[in-house]
């Protein structure tokens, strides 16, 4: 059927054969050859986003003797530049590498973040590596990073790869290994120790490098802008930069990590008394509480007993116990179904392994310098 030429048509005109013949017809009076608009077509059907596609695994092999990495770390496009130079353990697991990094640098470990294995952020092939506790982890390709170390984004002096924290203000940092130096005679050399540096790290949320460049240039516009703000960035030092404090910051968390493991396998094996103790599920009250007798036996076990006044036998007034199942609801160990208290895949699989417990923990609960994980509370 030809269209109807006495008035404009569109393609909610045609049907799909008619727009189909009236594409061809035209792009051959434009001498497109049909053969090659064909193959044109077909490549684009095949055509899959970036997010869809696998990333390309190119992590290095993982070193039989950690050596140091001396690296640069870059804050991009930052004028004047802003950067540290730090010596690196080449063992360090990114978890711990990015604390690291928040600490040199003078973040505060206020956002989100990952690990790029490219050495430029247009690289769509790169893997990405972020932690998997939070909601919609996983879903725009990201690897755990879990596990990860850092020899495997790098391996030889050149290699470089890239840091993004704050997905919002998206503070991206080159990192470049300049030299690989042997480690200590004792092979106790710390994780890490700041060499060097310039400049103060931007404030949190202050827009994002580009408005800090411009605010630096004094190009900023402060009209409207509160008067708590202008006062902040009245006193703001672009210029400064302690290498003993940095370091100190970095040695504080290096330190707080050793400490926290042994924090953190504490706290795994009580939930793993909470998981023995459910089994293949326990019925709750009506309420929707542990029963009391479990109650009272999980202080016992836990040792809780002997630091919380009380009866101990009710959940809704045992907070420790309350906070326990709530954790483990937290790290996806257990669910409530028909009425019961039931251990996930994830709870069953893990109920006899208190250091991947501990690694979980390490990965989901928050650890605050002061106060420590809500678990270790108690």
């Amino acid at each position: 059927m030809t269209p109807s030429t006495d008035r404009p048509y569109g393609p909610g005109d045609l049907t799909a054969d008619e727009l189909k013949h009236a594409v061809l017809d035209a792009l051959a009076s434009a001498g497109v050859p049909q053969t090659e608009l064909m193959a044109s077509l077909a490549a684009g059907a095949a055509y899959q986003s970036p997010w869809e596609r696998p990333a390309v695994n190119r992590r290095h092999p993982r070193r039989e003797t950690p050596v140091i990495y001396r690296v640069k770390v870059e804050l991009q496009d930052s004028s004047p530049p802003i950067w540290r130079r730090l010596d690196l353990r080449s063992d360090l697991e990114l978890p711990r590498l990015h604390l690291i990094l928040q600490e040199a640098m003078g973040w505060t470990n206020s956002h989100l973040h990952e690990f790029v294995h490219a050495s430029s952020r247009r690289d769509r092939d790169a893997e990405h590596f972020a932690s998997m506790d939070y909601p919609d982890a996983g879903e725009m390709g990201e690897l755990d990073e879990a596990n990860v170390r850092l020899d495997e984004l790098a391996h030889s002096a050149g290699d470089k790869f890239l840091y993004l924290y704050d997905f919002g203000d998206s503070w991206w940092h080159r990192v470049t290994v300049e030299k690989v130096l042997e480690p200590d005679d004792d092979g106790e050399s710390p994780d890490a120790t700041v060499v060097a540096g310039r400049r103060a790290c931007p404030p949190e949320d202050c827009g994002g490098i580009w408005s800090y460049n411009e605010w630096i240039a004094g190009d900023a516009d402060p009209d409207g802008w509160d008067p708590h703000t202008l006062e902040f960035w009245a006193g703001w030092d672009a210029e400064a930069f302690d290498l003993d404090d940095a370091q100190q910051r970095v040695v504080e968390i290096a330190d707080m990590s050793a400490t926290l493991r042994e924090v953190q396998q504490d706290e795994a094996s009580k939930l793993q008394i909470l998981l023995e103790r459910i089994g293949d599920g326990v019925k709750l009250t009506a309420a929707g509480y542990l029963p009391p007798t479990m109650v009272e036996q999980l202080m016992i076990d836990t040792g809780w007993d002997r630091k919380w006044i009380g009866k101990n036998n009710r959940e809704d007034q045992t907070y420790p116990i309350w906070q326990l199942r709530d954790w483990a609801r937290a790290l996806g160990l257990v669910r409530k179904y028909k009425g019961e208290l039931r251990p996930t895949r994830r709870g069953a699989a893990l109920m006899n392994d208190r250091e991947a417990l501990a690694d979980l923990i390490a990965r989901s609960i928050p650890h605050d310098r002061l106060y420590g994980t809500p678990l270790d509370w108690f």
